[in-house]
């Protein structure tokens, strides 16, 4: 059954410009990923999967001050900024997520972030400047109306039109053929667990695509 898209506008703007909009992608992000699948290696209580992507959605506009964003019910970071450096002094505000993830999960979540940093480092080294989607989140009230689709393909869209490569880390596998159909391939899968946690798995997906050239060229 074919599901009717729902147009929208798209916004590219600074956290800072307008902190009310930059909320209100906190709050979308935190619901948008309150169901992923990796959620219950951090947190023992499902009713804090909202609470803490909210913390990071919000930590990481904190740490992005100055690089513009997407926005349109959804949220992706645009293509073409200078990424934050690994070292860089915390600003002011950041929320300690401590209260709210597993004691024994820190050192997977510290390892996942460091493999993160590094294949993002490498894929720099390999392929110049490219787009990277950091977030592509919908609320699950606007579920099923493209509009993740929409705000990948603005990305997409303008990495073609710079001649530049697309990079993200799926969390969920059933996100996968969204990308795929967007002409995004899996680079690999890595994935973290913990004895002390049986059935509880983190799983990271990194996946690239080529600008349009080179996919009707390959």
């Amino acid at each position: 059954m074919a599901t009717a898209q729902l147009n929208c506008s798209l916004r590219v703007f600074c956290p800072e410009d307008d902190p009310t909009v930059a909320d209100h992608c906190c709050e979308t992000i935190a619901q948008g990923f309150a169901s992923e699948p990796n959620n219950g290696l951090f947190s023992a209580d499902p009713s804090q999967f909202a609470a803490r992507w909210r913390a990071i959605a919000y930590n990481t506009l904190l740490r992005s001050r100055g690089v513009p964003l997407v926005h349109c019910l959804s949220l992706g970071q645009a293509p073409g900024q200078e990424p934050v450096p690994d070292d860089a002094p915390e600003p002011p505000d950041i929320i300690d997520l401590a209260g709210i993830t597993r004691p024994e999960a820190m050192p997977v979540r510290d390892d996942l972030l460091s493999y993160m940093s590094v294949k993002k480092a490498e894929f720099l080294d390999s392929h110049g400047s490219f787009e990277y989607v950091a977030f592509l989140a919908t609320h699950p009230e606007h579920w099923g109306k493209g509009l993740g689709s929409q705000l990948l393909g603005h990305v997409t869209d303008k990495a073609d039109a710079a001649g530049r490569w697309c990079y993200l880390e799926a969390t969920n596998p059933d996100n996968v053929r969204l990308y795929e159909r967007h002409g995004f391939r899996q680079l690999e899968t890595k994935t973290w667990s913990l004895e002390s946690l049986p059935g509880q798995r983190i799983m990271l997906i990194p996946m690239a695509r080529p600008p349009l050239h080179h996919i009707n060229t390959a």
